[in-house]
């Protein structure tokens, strides 16, 4: 399990994963389906491990905190990505625009802002066919337009 061989493909993007498990529950990111709920509050998730993290949270066990502010995180991921959007001085943002020099900490902050450059809406609602930059924006239509 723990070995760095990956004979497993997605056969969607090429993605070489250690296990059979792994790269079968990497296509829901294809798929976009979230077979793995939330008891508590019913959210949905792609991975095993969203759910893990999310569960935690709910017991309060944010149990890495932000060296600069405090804050608690589930995870390392979580952590490093709010240290790079709020904390991170230029040299440590390694992802760089190519329009406009502004820098990003994540690849997906970088991904979200070079949509405003090109227009790209990439969410669209599948009640009125609005579209919209970014996933967040679509769920705030859904919520106040349609009541979903």
């Amino acid at each position: 399990m723990h070995s760095k061989k990956r004979s497993f493909k997605c056969e969607l993007c090429g993605k070489m994963f250690a296990t059979k498990g792994n790269r079968d529950e990497h296509l829901n990111s294809h798929l976009n389906e979230k077979p793995y709920k939330c008891p508590k509050r019913g959210k949905r998730f792609r991975s095993r491990a969203g759910l893990h993290y999310h569960l935690k949270a709910h017991e309060g066990m944010r149990d890495l905190n932000c060296p600069k502010c405090h804050q608690g995180f589930v995870n390392r991921s979580h952590l490093r990505v709010h240290y790079l959007r709020k904390h991170a001085d230029h040299s440590e943002q390694c992802f760089i625009c190519i329009f406009c020099a502004k820098s990003f900490g994540t690849g997906a902050e970088i991904e979200r802002h070079l949509r405003s450059h090109v227009r790209e809406k990439p969410f669209c609602c599948n009640v009125c066919g609005n579209s919209y930059t970014t996933n967040w924006v679509l769920k705030e239509h859904l919520r106040l337009f349609h009541n979903c």
